[in-house]
């Protein structure tokens, strides 16, 4: 299974309010990059993000929980 690389970008065109998300489709289906705001827990509870891991979910099955792993591991590292 390929890894989902996950990307926080302040430089893209249009503006990314709190619990907006992008998520790139290659041309061939794969998932190119999900880009999306700082994780914090009102990004946690956002429908956007909600809806988010069911696109994940729906185009890659497998990918919604290892991107909630690689987020909890994330967090982690932060706070260590």
């Amino acid at each position: 299974m390929s890894r989902v690389k996950i990307e926080v970008d302040n430089e893209l065109d249009f503006d990314l309010e709190e619990g907006d998300m992008i998520i790139h489709i290659k041309h061939d289906g794969e998932i190119g990059k999900v880009c999306m705001p700082d994780m914090n827990q009102k990004v946690k509870e956002s429908i956007g993000y909600h809806k988010m891991l069911q696109c994940l979910e729906f185009l890659k099955p497998g990918t919604r929980n290892e991107f909630i792993k690689y987020q909890q591991q994330k967090s982690k590292r932060i706070l260590n």
